[in-house]
């Protein structure tokens, strides 16, 4: 404390901004935080803006309302806060494992963590059909990870990394006319141009021919074939990704002469209450600019005042975070359904799959069973990185952390060990879903067995010649994963004539907007430039605002009359072929492709012709119904003057027929 009180300002300033770049971030502690050096300029008007996730599509959104505010040298300053719930930085799906991380000892006297999607889940579900037997080695590994005891360094995967757990590829996908071009900037091609940047600054790079193969039965025989087009994935990890955005956001914030109007700071491991987290301010939809319409809150403390805010992230938090505010039409496409699938329809709702994630080590000796399946099968000389498993319907993919991230291996060495990443399908990660924060021990193993199982018989080897050699493994669920389905708006393009899609969600009459793949594409790409579409709109509404009326700066939103003839007036839900196929996100297409959708059901029949009587959303009074009901329309126990609307959705979400990039 004395060495706060006895340097001068300036420096201590950077001294905390060096300190914060260098030493992990404890809860609602800011990376940085905007410079007092600026009260040395001209006093101007401020806009602050939120942003809830820290994934790429969060970052993205960040990055470009900095460098595009700085660029067009506006009359007032801007101030950017990310707000992420990751405990060690931020990233999302796109993050990775490194060297010394250790996983939070668990207090018995504080509650756990709940994820919003855990709702209604006890890990019990439909998956108790069988006992499995659990060899030493597994259950020591789940125990320890169970128990807290998984931050000794003796643990093998707290020693090695990077270990990408989540999305392992990029590419640039080419947008379909329900998917993209045009809105604020079309199609692909700024990714494009980020990824090139990204490959010249060695934050990519690039996998080798024939390095990315799916894994086929051909004649009882075991086939890999390479998939064709670029795909990259990120040099020290994919999470290394998200820390270059953040660092790039980090470097806006300048100290005196160098301060250009920006600043930036980014709280981890913070969760904003998504019960009343967050608060309209504002004067009911009006659109006085200059005074903040939201109010965040974490627990008890006070996170802020804002202007605007973004929801740049998905699932159920989302929709329990915007469900008590005004912005009901803007709220009424955060609500969420989990399943493995879509109708060919599209679906009414954002659905989401749910896929396990195993990481393992296991005992090389020269060469592990796996790889001498894998070298075995090879078609071409460069090593196989990544296999999307096409002859088990259990799993989706095998990723080769060792190879790809070239952990240090001793030729002929007894003692060296391979890292893989082991993704299930969608219908696997549903069949088994459990409390997603707090898996129970016995769904672990059930599960971690299960999958290893499968990856057995999917390389044709002996039942116990790979999990009789792991030594260490974790597993994780990510219960809100990959969208199935995406928004399809054309807000701008009825309006500007550009082609394509919006890609992003904006409420003009209450400041708050949507980013992510969910809205675009399931990708790291969409997310992308999801983020950057959503923030050139914003900072063209606050340029341009005397243009237009506040509401006619509104992007994306749904028609929420009872009108069934205006149901996809301003946008529908479409399918994400790619992604259903893959069940990890969209990848270069398979020349193997066999999807077909499943036929309808009458349940999809029924939940289709509910959509056409979609009611006016939250609130009472004036025939406008408490949720998507409405005068007697099909949604969400809707109230409206007509009457209790029907409302055969919520049994039929469970029937209703990105790597995770």
């Amino acid at each position: 404390m004395m060495l706060r009180h006895s340097l001068p300002l300036l420096l201590y300033t950077r001294l905390t901004l060096l300190s914060s770049l260098l030493l992990p971030a404890s809860p609602f502690t800011t990376t940085t935080i905007r410079s007092s050096m600026s009260m040395m300029s001209s006093v101007k008007s401020s806009k602050k803006v939120a942003i809830l996730g820290g994934g790429i599509s969060g970052l993205s959104t960040a990055s470009q309302l900095l460098s595009r505010h700085k660029q067009s040298q506006q009359p007032y300053e801007l101030e950017v806060t990310v707000f992420d719930t990751g405990r060690l930085r931020p990233g999302g799906r796109c993050s990775s494992r490194l060297v010394g991380d250790k996983s939070p000892i668990k207090n018995p006297q504080q509650p756990q963590r709940r994820a919003c999607d855990d709702a209604g889940l006890d890990g019990t579900g439909s998956n108790s059909d069988g006992n499995n037997m659990t060899p030493s080695n597994i259950h020591k590994a789940l125990l320890a990870n169970s128990e807290g005891n998984n931050n000794s360094m003796a643990r093998v995967l707290n020693t090695v990394g990077p270990i990408d757990h989540a999305a392992q590829i990029i590419s640039v996908p080419k947008l379909s006319n329900n998917s993209g071009g045009g809105g604020s900037g079309g199609g692909m091609d700024q990714f494009q141009k980020q990824v090139d940047e990204w490959l010249k600054s060695n934050v990519l790079e690039t996998f080798p021919e024939g390095s990315v193969c799916e894994l086929l039965d051909s004649n009882t025989k075991l086939k890999l074939e390479p998939l064709q087009g670029e795909m990259f994935y990120g040099k020290g990890g994919m999470g290394n990704i998200p820390l270059v955005m953040r660092d790039y956001c980090l470097s806006f914030n300048g100290f005196g002469e160098n301060y250009t109007g920006q600043s930036f700071r980014i709280a981890q491991d913070v969760w904003v209450s998504p019960s009343n987290g967050v608060k309209y301010i504002g004067n009911n939809g009006s659109t006085n600019e200059d005074e903040p319409q939201w109010e965040l809150r974490a627990g008890n403390k006070s996170l802020g005042k804002y202007h605007n805010l973004v929801i740049a992230h998905n699932g159920k938090c989302a929709d329990r975070i915007m469900s008590r505010t005004p912005a009901t039409e803007f709220h009424s496409l955060l609500r969420t359904k989990f399943a493995p699938y879509v109708p060919q329809w599209g679906g009414r709702e954002m659905t989401l799959n749910s896929i396990y994630s195993l990481v393992f080590a296991i005992k090389s000796d020269n060469a592990s069973p796996i790889s001498k399946v894998i070298s075995n099968l090879r078609t071409q000389n460069n090593d196989v990185y990544t296999i999307m498993i096409k002859n088990e319907p259990s799993l989706r993919l095998l990723s080769s952390n060792t190879l790809k991230h070239h952990h240090g291996q001793n030729p002929n060495s007894e003692s060296n060990i391979e890292i893989y990443t082991l993704l299930s399908s969608p219908q696997f990660g549903k069949q088994f879903k459990g409390p997603q924060e707090n898996l129970p021990l016995d769904l672990q193993e059930k599960v971690v067995m299960k999958m290893l199982s499968s990856l057995e018989n999917s390389l044709k080897l002996q039942q116990g010649d790979v999990s009789n050699s792991v030594v260490d493994l974790k597993l994780q669920l990510w219960g809100a994963a990959v969208p199935m389905n995406t928004w399809s708006s054309s807000t701008l393009c009825n309006k500007e004539n550009c082609g394509g899609v919006d890609g992003f969600v904006y409420d003009a009459t209450y400041g708050v907007g949507a980013a992510g793949d969910w809205i675009l594409d399931p990708s790291i790409a969409g997310a992308w430039e999801s983020g950057r579409r959503l923030a050139d709109w914003m900072l063209k509404h606050h340029e341009e605002s005397d243009k237009k009326n506040g509401g006619e700066w509104s992007v994306g939103l749904p028609d929420v009359t009872n009108n069934s003839n205006n149901r996809e007036k301003n946008g529908k839900f479409v399918p994400s072929r790619v992604a259903l196929e893959s069940g990890i996100g969209t990848i270069p297409p398979s020349p193997n492709s066999s999807f077909e959708f499943p036929s309808l059901s009458n349940d999809d029949q029924s939940q289709r012709r509910q959509g056409e009587g979609r009611g006016g959303g939250r609130g009472r009074g004036g025939g406008r119904g408490r949720g998507r009901g409405g005068g007697g329309g099909g949604g969400r126990n809707g109230r409206g003057m007509n009457g209790r609307s029907s409302n055969r959705e919520r049994n039929s979400n469970d029937r209703t027929s990105q790597a995770i990039s």
